[in-house]
């Protein structure tokens, strides 16, 4: 197959907000409330405000980014551009890496709440079933891909509406006073594993190469999906503080099945379930889906070897790619691990390519002003800065808390880069000696952009 053949733009404005909603209200939802409000109480609701903050700034440089760079895995190709190649490579296998934990936590939670449904599953059999599977599918195209993404977002996000509506008029608003039994510092602590649910929204301009219109579509999509995931995390964490008491949450797996229990008819609490399922399905489905796409953007420039970059004929999909973020996402949840530990991993890491994303957007004029120039979105330049600076400086923030509050976590994130850098400079070594520059071949890549757009 061709390494340089290009991806197939088959996703419109609907099929990209579908495909965030999916991923962003995942499993995360359906399980991390219970956890972070065993520590905040009833004040988890500001944790998950505070973490929206840091989305906006995300979906902005988003789809700023996802404008002017409109390919697979324009994370990589943009930091790289415009900061550096070493730069764009170390924040993609942070991303990488982070992923394959998120799916291990997400496929973790779906087995938790299928255990509810038939208590006699194995955890961890049922986990890896749901990565093996999803994978398969993602081989099939696309296409095929977001319908079915469609059909559980619309499943789950129904459900969880019928859940807030039933908890909201059965609330006991004397179970939210203290508000913050515990001080503010574990409400802002909490913040971190909180913006997990809110940290996919970036994920799109992975994908970017397979979206129609994407100087239009991109940010319609990215405001589409965040109005309404701010909306569903907002009445859920309230919901479920208001029904079960914040101090019988410690032990709580799926706090959203238990609450619904208590204000649902049985069956429908079940259905509830149901969707618990079907949110994690969907999360992982987009994980796949999304970040083979920065492993094919690696080998289109050689940092991993060619053959990676394979493109199915049939469908369009980067075959090995998905192989591979499917292999490494079962060795991930091979390993166990706690949930908010996962969580904790996974935003560590994103942070850490959000400070390389920011940096880069606000590069952009200078360094691409062509692109730039062309696109059809574009922020002012003062609104660049504005939110290019501010996403790096939450992200900073935010992994200052981190490293006080969970400095083993950051240990094995800093262990975990210190092996891609060993990698990178090691491959960019020998590909030297074979006469391949990494750096022209990120170039061909950017001009190959300028190309189709000007034939579009």
């Amino acid at each position: 197959m061709n390494s340089d053949k290009p991806m197939q733009r088959n996703i419109g404005a609907v099929g990209a907000a579908v495909t965030l909603v999916g991923f962003v209200v995942g499993i995360s939802i359906f399980v991390l409330p219970g956890t972070l409000a065993a520590s905040t109480g009833p004040a988890v609701m500001i944790s998950y405000a505070i973490a929206a903050m840091m989305a906006v700034f995300s979906c902005v440089v988003a789809a700023q980014v996802g404008s002017v760079l409109p390919v697979s895995g324009a994370s990589f190709v943009v930091v790289s551009r415009t900061v550096s190649p070493f730069i764009g490579f170390a924040m993609v296998w942070l991303i990488i890496g982070g992923a394959t934990v998120a799916v291990a936590l997400l496929a973790s939670g779906f087995a938790d709440y299928l255990i509810l449904l038939w208590p006699g599953v194995d955890r961890q059999i049922a986990a890896l079933l749901l990565v093996f599977g999803l994978g398969g599918l993602n081989l099939l195209g696309i296409r095929d891909t977001v319908i079915v993404q469609g059909v559980m977002v619309v499943f789950f996000l129904g459900a969880l509406m019928i859940f807030s509506g039933a908890a909201l008029y059965n609330i006991d608003t004397g179970l939210l006073i203290p508000f913050a039994p515990n001080g503010f510092t574990p409400v802002l602590v909490a913040a971190i594993p909180a913006f997990f649910s809110f940290a996919g929204f970036m994920v799109i301009i992975e994908i970017g190469g397979e979206i129609r219109n994407p100087a239009r579509n991109i940010p319609l999509a990215l405001a589409i999906s965040f109005t309404t995931v701010l909306i569903i995390y907002s009445l859920v964490s309230l919901s479920i503080v208001g029904v079960i008491p914040w101090t019988d949450l410690s032990d709580s797996g799926a706090p959203v099945g238990e609450a619904a229990a208590i204000v649902l008819p049985a069956w429908l609490a079940k259905a509830i379930t149901l969707t618990a399922i079907a949110a994690a399905a969907s999360s992982v489905n987009v994980m796949l889906l999304g970040y083979s796409r920065d492993i094919l953007a690696l080998a289109q420039t050689q940092a991993l070897p060619s053959f990676m970059a394979r493109i199915s004929a049939k469908h369009g999909e980067p075959v090995n790619g998905v192989l591979l973020m499917t292999m490494l996402s079962a060795i991930a949840v091979m390993t166990g691990g706690d949930i908010e530990a996962y969580a904790t991993v996974v935003v560590f890491g994103l942070l850490l390519a959000q400070i390389a994303i920011g940096l880069a957007t606000r590069r952009l004029p200078e360094q691409l002003p062509a692109l730039f120039q062309n696109s059809a979105f574009k922020l002012r330049p003062g609104a660049l800065s504005f939110f290019s600076y501010g996403l790096i400086v939450l992200s900073i923030i935010f992994l200052l808390v981190v490293i006080l509050d969970s400095p083993k976590i950051a240990l094995i994130v800093i262990a975990y880069l210190s092996l891609g850098i060993v990698y990178y400079f090691a491959r960019r070594h020998w590909l030297i000696k074979h006469g391949i520059s990494i750096e022209a071949r990120i170039s061909e890549v950017t001009r190959q952009i300028s190309i189709d757009e000007d034939m579009s």
